[in-house]
This record gives structure tokens, sequence and C-alpha cells, in this order.
């Protein structure tokens, strides 16, 4: 049964949802957009898988636990920095109070971030499991974090991830589960059930085998529903948003084709506005212009200075701003705040002169055209 790629619990469910978004996904490869709250959970989750990192107790202190959270954030897909920002935040509350919950209890867990791949009547399944810990009685303790909204009532007793990742643990490990767990980050709730009966694990098996079986015979046909739609990134391609037909190939093609063109021109024409731009600021620099004409056009010159700090001070910077007391200040996911410190001049002088010494000054010059 050939497919395009092992099949997972969240690919199972993308199919089960629209068929057609999952051929656009997996089958055409067409990327889909970054989502903010994609970002969120892996930041988040990197985060706590740092945590439980170690090999040993005592956990990481909490300022390590947040330091590496600031590390791994991730910023795609975000709306704008004000969002951005706002979700750093909640990240952050959420480890702090995960942390003040669970530090003083920690234990090693058996695998973090444990990736399995197993087959069910020889269709490829593969995955990953937040955390697997070792329960009194030997079995296995699954848990899978969630970071969105708060989860329905009995969802953790049906909903087939779990199911999955009991199959895979069971087949890979070779150990009973006694124990699935959602945790709700924001929460801090454990949903936990008792490991699936037989019979359900029965259903996931059916479903897989169903599933791959429809993709091997190119069923693709489009199901659309308001919930499924709203987040679909594939309307433009969709026949059900196309008046009932979709693009022909050939069509489709000729776009691709004009696109590359098109992409291809814009990349040498930018190469060329910045060998201009390089030219004009010079003779800007050399003369003291901030401001000139063309026969059609006005230039103004603008800027402001910028610091860079190579990643290897990074350290050094957070423990001078931690002997300051200013670490909170900057505690957050992009250097604007660095920068505003080194321009305040009321902050400590012998701290911002430190500060440059770790870094590099950046004219940013920028050119405002008008035409006339």
């Amino acid at each position: 049964m050939e497919l395009p790629r092992p099949l997972s619990h969240s690919s199972i469910a993308m199919y089960r949802e629209c068929p057609l978004r999952y051929k656009f996904k997996y089958v055409d490869k067409i990327p889909e957009k970054p989502k903010h709250f994609f970002s969120f959970g892996q930041s988040v989750h990197k985060a706590l898988e740092f945590f439980y990192g170690g090999k040993a107790p005592p956990a990481p202190s909490l300022k390590e636990l947040l330091e590496s959270y600031q590390a791994g954030w991730v910023s795609t897909g975000y709306r704008d920095q004000a969002q951005e920002a706002e979700y750093f935040q909640d990240g952050k509350d959420i480890l702090t109070e995960y942390h003040r919950r669970h530090a003083r209890t920690f234990a090693v867990p058996l695998f973090v971030e444990y990736d399995f791949q197993f087959s069910v009547d020889g269709v490829p399944v593969t995955g990953k499991v937040d955390r697997i810990d070792r329960l009194e009685d030997g079995r296995l303790s699954v848990l899978d974090y969630k970071t969105g909204k708060p989860l329905a009532a009995g969802r953790v007793q049906e909903d087939p991830q779990l199911t999955m990742y009991q199959l895979a643990c069971e087949s890979q490990l070779k150990a009973e589960v006694g124990r699935l767990i959602f945790y709700h980050l924001p929460t801090h709730r454990e949903h936990v059930v008792e490991r699936r009966p037989e019979p359900q694990l029965d259903i996931l098996r059916r479903r897989i085998v169903d599933t791959a079986e429809a993709i091997a015979r190119d069923r693709f046909e489009p199901a659309p529903s308001e919930k499924a739609c709203a987040w679909c990134d594939f309307k433009g391609l969709c026949p059900v948003f196309n008046g009932g037909v979709s693009q022909p190939q050939d069509e489709l093609a000729g776009l691709i084709d004009r696109y590359g063109d098109l992409l291809a021109r814009m990349a040498q024409d930018e190469r060329q506005a910045a060998e201009l731009k390089s030219a004009i600021l010079d003779i800007f620099a050399r003369k003291g212009y901030v401001r000139a004409f063309g026969a059609r056009y006005e230039l103004l010159r603008g800027g402001a200075e910028k610091w860079e700090f190579p990643e290897g001070n990074k350290k050094k910077v957070l423990g001078l701003l931690k002997a300051a007391g200013l670490y909170e200040r900057v505690l957050a996911p992009s250097a604007p705040l660095i920068q505003k410190l080194l321009a305040d001049e009321g902050a400590d002088p012998s701290l911002r002169e430190s500060l440059r010494g770790l870094g590099s000054r950046r004219e940013a010059c920028e050119l405002k055209v008008k035409p006339l």
C-alpha cells in the first residue's frame, strides 16, 4: 500500500475532516501559512522539554527555565508584535506556575519527546509523545501537553490521539500503558484516564487501515464545513470555492511560471535598488546631505542607531542585566528593549558602556522616496 508519508494522528484527523485538504498538504506538498497557536505551543513544549531534559534531580531553576523559553521562542505566524508579546507573557506565566507546582517533586521521566514508528496491518504510523513516566507498578504513564482552549468534558475518554499513543508505546516499548493524561497547561489541570480497552484500540486500528486504503485509492473529495473551512489555507485551490471546478493543471502550470518569473524580476530589482541605495547613502554621508532631489523624486535620509550582539555574548549580556536588576525589563522575544535601554540617558552609564563593549554599533539608514 503506497502512501505519500506515514500516517500520524494529525494527518488522519485532517483526512477525516477533509480529504482534499490532506491531498493539498501531503500529496501536492503545498505549504500552509504559519499559525501563531502552533508557534506558541511549540515554544512552550520546547521549554518543558528542557525542564525534563536533565539526567537527575534537581529540576532546573525558574530562571533557567525562562531563559530556555526565551531562547527557543518561535515567532512565526503572529498578527503583529503586540499579539506576539501577549502570547510570550502568557507562556511565561504558564511556565512560572508549572515550575511552582512541579519543581519540588521533580523526577526524571522515562522519555521526553519520544518519537515512535510502528505499523498497523502494514500501514506505517509515526508520531511523538510529549512525556512518558514509569508508574510504581512498572506500567507506563503517557502524557500530552495542551496549550489551547479548555478541553471539552469527556474528551480524554474518547480522543484517538491518546489511543494511538497507547498503541505506539505498547508496540515499541513492550510495556503496558496504565494511565493516559492530557495536561492542559493554561489551567494546569490533568485529565487522567486508565488505559484504553481492547475494543477502543480495535476501532483506531480499523480507522488507520481504512484511511490508508482511501488515500491509496486517491479518494480526495472535498468535505466543506464551517469549522474546517474557516482555517483552511487552500480555498483558492478548492473547487468548492471556485464555482465547483478546480484550476486545470496546464493553467496552474502557467500561473506558477508567471509567478516564478515575477519573483525573479523582483529579486533582480531588489539587488539593483540595494546597489543604488548604497551609492546614494555614500554621497549623502560624504556631503552631509539629509535631503536631495532628482528630476521626478525627492529623497529624505532617516535612520536609527542599532546595536547587535554576537550569539557568544548573549549570556554576558544577560549577566550584566541581572546584576543591574533589569533582567525582567528585557525578558521578551525581541532585541528592541535592549536597544531602548542603550539609548536611555537615565540608565546606569557603566552598564550602558559594558553592554556597548559586548556589541557593535550599526546605523540603520533609510531613504524615504516622495514623487515631485
